[in-house]
């Protein structure tokens, strides 16, 4: 309950903003039952890695195996952390409040948390493709993880406002896992193997010939 209320104000106005009075105020508890299970502001922040971020990270993580193909890590990676957002969809905001800027107060223990080995198995992936000749070579194999995440990040964090300034509905997220995947897989190069897709809710229209 009190995690809950913490990592929600979090992403409505920032970590530093949030006291101890407002997260008991949100959870409808007294200032003391808040001090009662967290010493301190850095007690607090710990548990909201640990137990909230932490698990997050990793069920999207864990299953990159070094055997995968690149696309498959890189769907597999979008598709569950769509996924993840969609169970706590405070995630975007304050990954851009609090892990993204500099002086977000999550940012460090949140890189701790990186899985680097799975970040290197990416990479090396993706080098290996480029040396194959079946990747293009401009990709960065370390950046394309960044890539991955800042999409997903950004257009999670956006979907409602897309809905509202082009009067649609908001992208779902089998709408949002197509175009992230088809992006990071495809570019905007047209594979003859792709299918007319929806734009914005609707149907696009074919020319008759």
């Amino acid at each position: 309950m009190l995690l809950t209320a913490a990592t929600r104000l979090f992403a409505e106005q920032g970590a530093a903003a949030t006291s101890f009075a407002v997260i008991a105020q949100r959870a409808g508890v007294t200032p003391a039952v808040v001090h009662y299970y967290f010493s301190d502001r850095n007690a607090l922040l710990d548990a909201v890695v640990d137990e909230r971020l932490a698990p997050l990270i990793a069920s999207v993580w864990d299953p990159v195996e070094e055997d995968d193909s690149v696309a498959t890590m890189i769907s597999g990676i979008v598709d569950r952390l769509l996924a993840g957002v969609e169970r706590n969809p405070w995630v975007p905001s304050t990954w851009m409040r609090e892990i993204l800027n500099e002086n977000g107060l999550l940012r460090k223990r949140v890189l701790q948390r990186l899985p680097v080995d799975k970040v290197r198995i990416i990479g090396g992936a993706v080098a290996r493709g480029q040396r194959e000749g079946t990747i293009h070579p401009d990709i960065d194999p370390v950046l394309i993880v960044f890539s991955m995440l800042g999409l997903v990040m950004l257009h999670t964090a956006t979907a409602g406002l897309v809905g509202n300034i082009f009067h649609c509905e908001a992208p779902s997220r089998a709408v949002l896992r197509r175009h992230i995947t088809g992006l990071l897989l495809h570019g905007l190069e047209m594979d003859a193997a792709a299918q007319p897709g929806r734009a914005c809710g609707r149907r696009r229209v074919r020319r008759k010939r």
